[in-house]
């Protein structure tokens, strides 16, 4: 452990009392009290130190010996937001409405409020039953007992930073407050208010006590956050404060970085919820920014902290909202961020979510919508919320759907080659997970619906309202469309990730007309959600944490929108699907070099293209089924038919005349009536034109993509694969493989 101590004698000058139980004080605030006495806290505190055992006998009575005292800290560890020795934030400025929508999966309907017995107990749990420390006078606290997650004593030196000096106080909080306006509205792990709080309270010293380490370390992922996304926005104000103390910005993210990486094993023995919060944004800044090797490991690192934290519990004992709340942010986002390092890496999930599950979310004053954007008359009444938790909590629900599907699809026992009865358990998996996304997308939040804003130009007016609000208004108001945006790219990234594995099968004469009908559905599907993601004006999360995430959706879009020209040469749909794909091309481009996912998605996609366009004419060339159709030259002002996103893609008419009784069908009821309405397909990507109506193109089973599309598809996602994730070429778990789905 690379830290400068210093040692504090009048401390060492004698051997303090031990006991085995917490004194009153620590248990009063569930603060993590350590064996001396008087204990670290109380003594930083300035309160003294008593340990009642008339209280202890009270609670044994009362719980009949089972209550018995744990040492993991779970439910009294220090979160970031409340400062040892401070006041809890007052009840009466925190909103504590629970909201959480309409589970569209099978999953625990309610965390666990304690840790149950038996297959979650651990040995040293176990150990402690039996040995009951209490009446023995002593305690099982080793921490080097496998099984025990409790914090070592911890000593009171001083330290200080060793590879970072940190700029001045105004320029720590300038980079937290762009963390909160540019990252927490994406990923929410800290309660600002009292976050802020306690970064004061940290900046204010140049050394702290080894108590303070996990707190310190979290102050600074922050500020490095905020600076990862502020660098290349020249429009941040605090620019001037960089160049009025001569602080070169990329230099001080690469020192917050590396102070940061020494302490990763240290705050991780600390045992206490910044470890969680530090893990996910150094694997965050990592997976997309620098070394997705290391992101894989350090977030696995942040998934075990909240394993022996014991954060997917609801504790009965934690008396503070704000930190119960806070535990209930870092476990969701545990799900959620162990979901996408699946999706990405393409291996199995840490969390079973079998067993466990996301805990509903509070309305709390930091997510508070100014009034004034709900008095705006863009926002219906039916759109108006009063705080964005039904934004995470729709975020929360559709990736443990996704999680779901992965999950469903690799226990699929399937040959190596697949027989007619593998073809349909996919084809049954992949109809089954989109309609489980279906019944999610109207269980989305109006105002966080993308459609809604997107129908009748209501965005576009929205912009032009919000122009003369005060700044903050205005920045909210704009971060609410950007949520509705991600989760309109997280939707229909889904729909892709759940087709995507029938895509790969082979077509062949021996395949029945329901496995046939059901690829056609499959790639009608995954085409119409990339259409509607190559048409979300991505370019608004520029400089915000999000518009990496935004790049990789779009690149997968645009591999899918590169087999339509191929399969259906010069056809309406394949000139939409090769206009979305240079509309994908020169918003990756316009993002800028910084943005390394999409300054590849750009390259590969340009090279994707190119080849798409020569198969497309030598297709034409060999006079295939498609080409023999004639393309009206009003195929640029291409017909277009609006469906509701909440409805399953019609059949055409050629899937339609099967019977029924093969043809997986949808249970959220049958296809609207499409209305037809034609523009030019400029004016329909205008932002906030038409994202809401979706291309309805006509493949015939003949049209499925065959074998000989898919070779560059695979080389175009391995190379992504590679230069991203620094992937194992041909890995046959590698997500980035076309056709190798399944392991």
């Amino acid at each position: 452990m690379q830290m400068s101590m210093g040692r504090d004698s009048p401390g060492l000058a004698h051997k303090p009392p031990r006991t085995s139980r917490a004194c009153d004080r620590c248990r009063r605030q569930k603060l993590k009290c350590d064996s001396s006495r008087p204990c670290v806290l109380c003594t930083r505190a300035g309160h003294d130190c008593e340990t009642s055992q008339r209280a202890a006998r009270r609670a044994r009575r009362r719980n009949g010996g089972g209550d018995l005292h744990k040492s993991s800290g779970v439910h009294k560890s220090i979160a970031p937001a409340i400062s040892v020795g401070s006041p809890a934030t007052p009840l009466a400025s925190v909103v504590v409405e629970t909201y959480a929508t309409e589970s569209s999966t099978s999953y625990p309907e309610h965390s666990p409020k304690e840790p149950q017995s038996g297959a979650n107990a651990s040995t040293i749990d176990f150990a402690r039953r039996v040995f009951n420390e209490e009446e023995a006078g002593r305690t099982l606290t080793g921490a080097s007992i496998p099984g025990d997650t409790g914090a070592p004593t911890l000593d009171n030196s001083l330290w200080h930073l060793t590879e970072v000096e940190l700029p001045p106080e105004d320029v720590m909080l300038a980079l937290i407050d762009a963390y909160f306006d540019r990252m927490q509205w994406f990923i929410m792990l800290f309660h600002e208010p009292s976050f802020q709080q306690t970064a004061r309270r940290i900046l204010s010293r140049t050394s702290w006590r080894r108590q303070d380490l996990s707190s310190t370390m979290a102050v600074l992922a922050v500020a490095m956050i905020g600076l990862q996304c502020v660098l290349p926005d020249q429009s941040w104000r605090g620019h001037e404060l960089l160049r009025h103390y001569s602080i070169d910005g990329t230099k001080l993210m690469h020192e917050l970085i590396n102070e940061i990486r020494i302490h990763l094993l240290d705050i991780s023995i600390d045992c206490r919820v910044e470890a969680v919060q530090v893990c996910f944004l150094m694997s965050s800044y990592y997976v997309y920014h620098n070394s997705p090797s290391i992101a894989w490991t350090v977030s696995g690192m942040a998934v075990r902290s909240a394993y022996a934290l014991d954060l997917y519990t609801k504790s009965s004992r934690c008396d503070d909202i704000v930190m119960d709340e806070i535990r209930s942010r870092c476990w969701n986002h545990a799900i959620v961020g162990d979901t996408f390092t699946s999706v990405i890496y393409g291996r199995p999930s840490s969390i079973d979510t079998g067993l466990v599950a996301l805990h509903s979310l509070k309305d709390m004053d930091d997510l508070m919508i100014d009034p004034i954007l709900l008095n705006n008359e863009c926002i219906p009444d039916d759109m108006r919320q009063t705080t964005t938790a039904g934004f995470f909590a729709a975020k929360y629900e559709i990736y443990n759907i996704i999680r779901y599907i992965l999950s469903r699809f690799r226990r699929l026992q399937l040959r190596k080659e697949k027989m007619e009865e593998d073809l349909q358990c996919i084809a049954e998996a992949s109809q089954d997970s989109e309609e489980q996304l279906i019944r999610w997308r109207k269980t989305v939040p109006r105002l966080f619906d993308f459609e809604v804003w997107s129908h009748n130009n209501r965005l576009e007016r929205f912009h032009q309202q919000i122009e003369n609000l005060p700044p903050r208004a205005k920045a909210q108001a704009e971060i609410i469309v950007l949520q509705a945006a991600c989760l309109q790219l997280t939707y229909d990234g889904a729909l892709i990730q759940a087709c995507r594995p029938l895509l790969e099968q082979k077509i062949t004469s021996a395949c029945s007309q329901y496995v046939v009908n059901a690829i056609c559905r499959s790639l009608r599907t995954a085409t119409t959600a990339a259409l509607r993601i190559s048409r979300i004006p991505v370019l608004q999360f520029k400089h915000h944490f999000a518009e990496s995430f935004a790049s990789l959706q779009q690149f997968t879009a645009g591999v899918i929108l590169c087999i339509s020209p191929t399969s259906q040469p010069f056809s309406a749909i394949a000139h939409e699907a090769k206009t979305g794909v240079m509309r994908i091309i020169h918003a990756s481009t316009a993002f800028g070099p910084h943005n390394r996912i999409a300054k590849q998605t750009a390259q590969l996609l340009t090279e994707l293209l190119k080849v798409t366009i020569e198969r497309e004419m030598s297709s034409a060339l060999r006079g295939g089924p498609s080409s023999s159709r004639d393309v009206p030259d009003s195929s640029v002002n291409s017909t277009i038919q609006q469906v509701p996103l909440d409805h399953p893609v019609p059949q055409s008419s050629s899937c339609q005349n099967t019977s029924s009784s093969l043809l997986p069908m949808s249970t959220s009821g049958g296809p609207r009536h499409p209305k037809k309405c034609t523009g030019s397909f400029e004016q329909i990507h205008q932002p906030g034109g038409l994202a809401n109506m979706t291309i309805q193109p006509s493949f015939e089973p003949s049209e499925c993509p065959s074998a000989n599309i898919f070779e560059q598809l695979d080389d175009t996602f391995g190379a992504f694969g590679e230069l991203m994730f620094n992937l194992i070429p041909d890995d046959q778990s590698s997500a980035w493989n076309w056709g190798r789905t399944f392991p």
